[in-house]
């Protein structure tokens, strides 16, 4: 049984811990119910992605969903900010694994959402797939999505879980946060709110996300340089090697006026 090691659980639990995610990420948390596992992001003041993650409200907690390689600076940025609150933040060693349309069906995965164990959400960002978090072992008989294919589904859907490289480098429009319904412009204030709120005020988002493929048998690496012509014009925010097609699949950002240009990657 596959599971999605890649990405590692941050849980945020306490009286107040729903007010003080509310003041830290760029999703409403009035937003956030008990059936569906939304995207949201974490911005420094300057309104850079520290991280971007899947969220669920279980257990009386929520939990955070992201990469692994950003769960120790996004638990250590967040712990700053509780103060006196009445809050508790930890790295929770729960198993996370993915489920697509045709394995729910196959499979009774319904059996294990209504528990306090384990919880089984669809993605608002793509309704062909399950997140399924489990504090216990599954049954073998359960199929569940490989890193690989869970990777590919993301990129394909232009969902942005970015890396440590990649990190402290785009603002939320940069990697269509907004579009894709991960950014509330009405909820008030948070870390990072002021420069994301002018930035989309003023209507001149100068760099987007944009998805492609390269054959090659070099993985590329993250934060590699977009080129048009001799100059750049972006840097991939997050890159997927296929051993088997010999592609790269990858989500760049890049300047808006050149999304539609015949684009390259330089290999360092």
């Amino acid at each position: 049984m596959d599971h999605l090691s890649h990405l590692s659980v941050l849980t945020v639990s306490g009286s107040d811990a729903r007010e003080f995610l509310q003041g830290q990420m760029t999703q409403n948390i009035e937003d956030i119910n008990d059936e569906m596992v939304f995207l949201t992001s974490f911005c420094n003041p300057k309104g850079r992605v520290l991280a971007t993650a899947f969220i669920q409200y279980w257990n009386k907690a929520y939990y955070l969903i992201l990469n692994a390689e950003l769960i120790e600076d996004l638990h250590a940025w967040l712990s700053r900010y509780i103060m006196r609150s009445d809050v508790k933040i930890n790295i929770d060693g729960i198993s996370v694994f993915g489920v697509d349309e045709e394995m729910d069906k196959q499979n009774d995965f319904l059996l294990l959402s209504d528990s306090h164990l384990q919880t089984l959400r669809r993605l608002v960002n793509d309704n062909s797939r399950f997140l399924l978090l489990s504090s216990i072992d599954l049954p073998t008989r359960y199929g569940t999505m490989s890193e690989h294919d869970w990777k590919y589904e993301d990129f394909s859907n232009g969902i942005p879980i970015i890396n440590k490289a990649s990190s402290l480098k785009y603002i939320p429009q940069m990697l269509n946060l907004h579009e894709l319904g991960a950014i509330s412009f009405s909820k008030g204030c948070y870390t990072g709110q002021e420069v994301v709120a002018k930035v989309q005020h003023r209507g001149k988002i100068k760099q987007k996300l944009v998805w492609s493929v390269t054959s090659g048998n070099i993985p590329l690496e993250t934060q590699a340089d977009v080129m048009n012509g001799e100059q750049k014009v972006g840097t991939l925010a997050t890159v997927l090697y296929d051993h088997e097609m010999k592609e790269n699949y990858c989500l760049a950002v890049v300047n808006t006026i050149d999304a539609d240009a015949d684009l390259t990657i330089k290999i360092n």
